[in-house]
């Protein structure tokens, strides 16, 4: 009898081993499943979450349009976009997004900023996140400030994001025990909760249930809208599980019979709303806001895309560029051999149309350097 503990190697492949003759009886075609989550452990955590709820929630209350002293709801939207480039940039994970979005959207409810600063203040809370998930993950941080100082053109220095962010951490207390808690976080708990039930119902889906992929990609979409900004972070995440579950429910209906299981998720949601205290209408107003971003974005992905390439070109480039606008487009004749001998007198290559005088040209030239000869 093997004495490996539940996370040892023996006990992973013992456990693998009786799932596969389990599974060979059942079903020929089977995709991989979760791992199994402890319910106590899962309770215990949602109930530290919900004790946090109140620390990590932002309540931002901002004017519709800038007045030059306040930042509008169009600034902080612009803000998050930056910070989404620069995941997407960097190839960063969703955490970091959601993170820094937070801590803006945190710092915004605690203090009255000018429009001048959200630049600085957006660098300095992706900083911020990357800082905190390297000491998570005990990895070292792939970007450094100068480089996002370089790619977002915030227009500060490194030395503007460190004061920046020092600023940020004093005023939101980020030196506490506690982690920030942020919607994804929720996201990934109330979907452990609603997996942990379907292995309960003994449910195998042909395909994988709630993907976490798509729900990361949803929730970074619904974070970086303003509309949702004060949205309870487990209220979000109940949102985009019931959307993705109804998603669900419609492909499954599609494919084949829908199991009469699948439906008892919904009674797990249920009882998810009711231990977070979620009324119905919150839930209702916060599902309506959420689809209204999702099929926005639907929306301007299906579009083809017929925008354009400009070429802006500034005032140094255009000093250095050879002007074009005294060049002719109309060039002489130019006369058979024999003919020209007789008739045309020579020319003088100096003379040419398309060419541009000494005094009037500002092309670059090498600059004369006199020769010192020692005889």
């Amino acid at each position: 009898m093997s004495r490996a503990g539940a996370g040892s190697p023996d006990a992973v492949a013992s456990t693998s081993t009786m799932n596969e003759h389990q599974h060979e009886h059942e079903h020929q075609h089977e995709h991989e499943h979760e791992p199994a989550v402890d319910a106590r452990q899962l309770h215990a955590t949602l109930d530290e979450y919900l004790q946090l709820e109140h620390k990590f929630q932002p309540r931002l209350c901002l004017p519709a349009e800038c007045d030059g002293n306040e930042v509008s709801t169009g600034a902080r939207d612009g803000a998050a976009h930056v910070l989404r480039c620069l995941k997407v940039w960097y190839d960063l994970p969703a955490d970091v997004l959601i993170s820094a979005v937070n801590l803006f959207d945190r710092f915004l409810t605690k203090m009255k900023v000018r429009p001048c600063h959200v630049p600085c203040i957006t660098v300095s809370c992706m900083s911020i996140a990357l800082r905190e998930h390297a000491a998570l993950t005990g990895q070292r941080a792939k970007v450094s400030v100068e480089e996002l100082v370089s790619v977002s053109q915030s227009a500060c220095t490194a030395g503007d994001v460190a004061r920046m962010s020092r600023v940020i951490s004093d005023k939101l207390a980020l030196a506490g025990p506690h982690a920030t808690v942020t919607p994804l976080h929720w996201l990934r708990l109330l979907r452990a909760a609603v997996l942990s039930a379907a292995a309960t119902l003994r449910l195998r889906p042909p395909v994988q249930l709630l993907p976490e992929s798509v729900l990361e990609k949803q929730l970074e979409l619904a974070a970086c809208d303003a509309a949702c900004a004060n949205v309870r972070s487990p209220c979000l995440a109940l949102v985009l599980l019931y959307h993705t579950l109804e998603q669900q429910l419609v492909e499954w209906s599609r494919m084949s019979a829908v199991p009469a299981a699948a439906y008892c998720l919904y009674d797990c949601a249920l009882q998810l709303q009711a231990y977070c205290h979620m009324c119905d209408e919150s839930l209702r107003v916060a599902g309506a806001r959420v689809r209204e971003v999702l099929a926005r974005y639907e929306a301007r992905a299906a579009a083809p895309q017929r925008q354009r390439l400009v070429w802006r070109l500034s005032e140094r480039t255009l000093k250095v560029l050879r002007p074009t606008d005294r060049l002719t487009s109309l060039l002489p004749t130019i006369e058979e051999q024999h003919l020209a001998a007789e008739t045309s007198p020579p020319r003088n290559r100096s003379g040419s149309e398309s060419s541009e005088s000494e005094e009037t040209s500002d092309w670059p030239r090498s600059p004369v350097l006199p020769v010192y000869c020692h005889n």
